[in-house]
This record gives C-alpha cells, sequence and structure tokens, in this order.
C-alpha cells in the first residue's frame, strides 16, 4: 500500500509518526549528529504530507494536479497533462478516470474523462458488415482500363528482378526449393518445402524457370543470400501511430472486406475449348497482408460471365472486416488454364501453408504474412511459363484517405486484353468492397 491509496486521516496519522523521524534531517540544523538526533527542538521541514494530491491551475484555465513529494518538503510540479509543462515526477501519463483528457483518450476510450462522442452517421455499424449490401454504386476512380496481356518476355523479366533483388520472399522461396533443411529455418519455409515434396513436377518446373532467370541451383542461392526476416513493404508507418488510420475519432478505423465478385470473359483466349479461369489476388497493407486464390471457372465463352461465391472469393477481410491502418496495394494475376499438372493445387498450397503458419508479426526484425503471401506471385509467374497461360496482370492501390467511404460499399472494374498465340481475349473483373466503421450507426 502506498500514501496515495491510504485515506486523508490515515495520512495525518503517519504523519504525525513520522515527524520526530524527520525531525533528524533539519537542514537548518549543521550539527549532524550520527545517532540521528539534530541537537535542536525537534522542529521538522514538512509542509505538505506525503503522496498527498491537490488542485493547481494550468493555462488556459484548467485545473491540474500537484503531488506532495516524498519527503514532504513541498510540492511536485503542477501537472496540466500531456500538453502542459508539469509533470508527476514519475513519468506517468493520465489514466482513465483521473478527471482529465489526455493523450490516448477520448470519447471511446475513456468516456469518464472526456465529452461525449457526436454519433457517427457517415459509416456503417458493423453489426451486419460480413456479407455486401445490395446495390452496390459504381466507384468509377477505381477502374482498371483495359491493357495489354503480360507477355512471356515481360514474366521472364518479373522474375529476374525478384531473383536480382534477392527480396524477402524470393530468399524464402529459395530456402524451401532447396532440398537439405537448415536447422534454424522458419516454420513457414518447412511448410512450403513439405508443399513442394507434394507436387514434384510442378516444383521442378518452378526450378527451372527461376534457374533460368539467374537463382541457379536454390542451394547456392540460399548460401548466397540467407533468409532475410523483414517485412516487405514499408507502407504508410505514420499511419501506424493514428490511434484511428483512415478514420475519424466519432467513427472511428473503417474495417473492410473485399472480393472479385465476378468474371467476364468478352473475348475468349481459347477459341475451340473456351477459357478455363482461376485468378490469385493479393492485398498488401502496412501491417500484413491477405492471398486469395479463386477456384477455376467452368469453360467460359465469348459474353460468359462467372459469379464466385463470398466464401471462396473474399481476399481482405478473410476472417471478417478488418482494418488495413494504411494504404492497401492489390495485384491482380488471372490465368487461363491449359493443363493438369497440379500448378493451381500447388498456389493454393502455398497460400494454405502461410495461413496455417498464421504468422503475421509486427516489428522491425520480424515476420510479417506480406512476406509469406508475396510468394505466390513468384510461384505463378514461373509456372506460367511452363504451362498455364498468365494473360491478366494488374495492380491498384487503394488510399488511406478513401477507406471510409469505401466502408459503405463500392464496386469498380479491373479489365485486361490482348493477343496471345493469335488469338484476342479480353477479361473483366468486378471488385466489390464494403465494410464498416468501429463505431458506425448507419
Amino acid at each position: 500500500m502506498n500514501a496515495r491509496t491510504l485515506g486523508y486521516g490515515a495520512l495525518l496519522v503517519l504523519a504525525a509518526a513520522a515527524l520526530p523521524a524527520c525531525a533528524a534531517s533539519d537542514s537548518n540544523d549543521e550539527s549532524n549528529d550520527p545517532q540521528g538526533g539534530t541537537g535542536g527542538d525537534g522542529g521538522s521541514d514538512q509542509v505538505c504530507v506525503p503522496g498527498h494530491q491537490t488542485t493547481c491551475s494550468c493555462p488556459g484555465g484548467d485545473d491540474g494536479v500537484q503531488v506532495c513529494l516524498p519527503d514532504g518538503s513541498g510540492l511536485d510540479a503542477c501537472d496540466c497533462g500531456p500538453s502542459g509543462t508539469g509533470g508527476t515526477g514519475g513519468g506517468e501519463t493520465d489514466a482513465c478516470g483521473d478527471g482529465f483528457c489526455g493523450d490516448g483518450e477520448d470519447c471511446h476510450t475513456c468516456e469518464d474523462d472526456c465529452p461525449p462522442c457526436e454519433p457517427c452517421d457517415i459509416a456503417p455499424s458493423c453489426d451486419n458488415a460480413q456479407i455486401p449490401p445490395q446495390n452496390l454504386p459504381h466507384s468509377t476512380e477505381f477502374d482498371v482500363p483495359k491493357m495489354d496481356w503480360v507477355s512471356p518476355e515481360q514474366l521472364q523479366q518479373r522474375l529476374a528482378q525478384y531473383v536480382q533483388e534477392a527480396a524477402p520472399e524470393m530468399r524464402v522461396l529459395a530456402a524451401a526449393l532447396a532440398t537439405a533443411p537448415a536447422s534454424d529455418e522458419h516454420p513457414y519455409v518447412s511448410a512450403l518445402r513439405e508443399v513442394f515434396a507434394a507436387h514434384p513436377a510442378a516444383a521442378e518446373a518452378l526450378r527451372t524457370q527461376l534457374g533460368t532467370a539467374g537463382m541457379g541451383a536454390a542451394e547456392d542461392y540460399r548460401q548466397a543470400f540467407p533468409e532475410r526476416r523483414l517485412p516487405r513493404i514499408d507502407g504508410d508507418v505514420q499511419a501506424m501511430d493514428v490511434v484511428y488510420p483512415g478514420g475519424t475519432m466519432e467513427c472511428g478505423a473503417p474495417l473492410l472486406r473485399l472480393n472479385v465478385a465476378k468474371i467476364t470473359v468478352h473475348e475468349e483466349d481459347d477459341d475451340f475449348a473456351n477459357d478455363i479461369v482461376y485468378c490469385l489476388i493479393q492485398a498488401e497493407t502496412a501491417t500484413g497482408a491477405e492471398i486469395r486464390i479463386t477456384p477455376q471457372t467452368p469453360n467460359l465463352d465469348e459474353g460468359e460471365s462467372f459469379e464466385f461465391s463470398l466464401e471462396t472469393s473474399v481476399f481482405w477481410g478473410q476472417q471478417g472486416p478488418t482494418t488495413p491502418a494504411g494504404n492497401m496495394l492489390i495485384t491482380y494475376d488471372c490465368v487461363e488454364a491449359d493443363t493438369s499438372n497440379g500448378y493451381q493445387d500447388l498456389i493454393d498450397a502455398i497460400g494454405g501453408a502461410a495461413t496455417q503458419i498464421g504468422d503475421v508479426v509486427e516489428g522491425e526484425n520480424g515476420w510479417i504474412f506480406t512476406t509469406a503471401g508475396a510468394i505466390a506471385p513468384i510461384v505463378s509467374s514461373g509456372l506460367a511459363l511452363d504451362g498455364d497461360d498468365h494473360l491478366f496482370n494488374a495492380q491498384q492501390t487503394i488510399p488511406l484517405d478513401k477507406q471510409l467511404e469505401l466502408s459503405n460499399g463500392a464496386y469498380w472494374t479491373v479489365r485486361r486484353e490482348g493477343t496471345h498465340l493469335n488469338s484476342d481475349w479480353d477479361w473483366e473483373l468486378f471488385i466489390h468492397v464494403w465494410g464498416c466503421a468501429e463505431y458506425g450507426t448507419l
């Protein structure tokens, strides 16, 4: 029990009992008796009860708190909260319930000290945010217009860049492709190695393509570039210091879900068998990433569409509406399935292994899911050069300052077209976004 937990009457009793001992340290007496005597009349230098608090005036007319020093010799400086110049002497910040609305406190986190919030009438409640609302409006500012397909030469350049940069995801992938495990390797590397062992044909094709891109033998590459436990994206670090990133004090932070709701084949690549398509979509933010591999569509002829189920198409907020806490980078890779080599199964297993590990760790030297998830586009590019036709690639950024508005629901389209092996193709994805705000009321 300390002095702050005692009643004022009890403090007076303790103070009175302490007076003779305190008199021994009378600073006005020049004779210091080794036995504790003062040679004086037993007077005390105490002017207040140790630990007792009293109010004091702060700039702007607010009240602060002053605490009596442990030796009772006087009051500490006036503590006016984080914005004032005073302090308690112990470096402690105001706590909820002390009567002051300080830094880190607001109408949500400390109702006792802070004025009540205005209702958030610009964003939905999270009560029914698992499914998208009906009749979503078209947000044309996020449409990605038609562009040409990703050629084999571009895919090879992409792989060569990954290899040359020795990015964290490339190092993890090489470590998993190496046949001999390391004693201190990360659990995700071990999980990936098991995935590759279960898909030997696809794993060998990937080794070949990465070797051609400059990696050489996976064992040699791993020795030259050991695993780096660093996040791939620095992204919006300043947003991490904001209490409600992308939101307002009244509404809190926006929480989002995104899915690829539909694909339309305006022109099919395979004029004879029609197009069977699957997509790998990855959403990355400053705090982590999520990845989704959609199921294969049925054979789609010119002008036909396929609607994905919600359970198989959400690529952000898969466990429920989630706060991005920064800008969101979305990468779309879609493939026309030509082979039965299990390439899609391999990519799906990679995402599953990352999910199973569940290694979302913040920090300069921590692993985050971004590093694990970013392996999938490398694998997709490598395998597209060996078998399935990787035709569709696009990227876009969803800014932090647009996310509260998007929590009300919207859709946009991402479209690509090109000519592949003398056959024209044209695909379009329909992306849905919706969600809520922590304290939304709509």
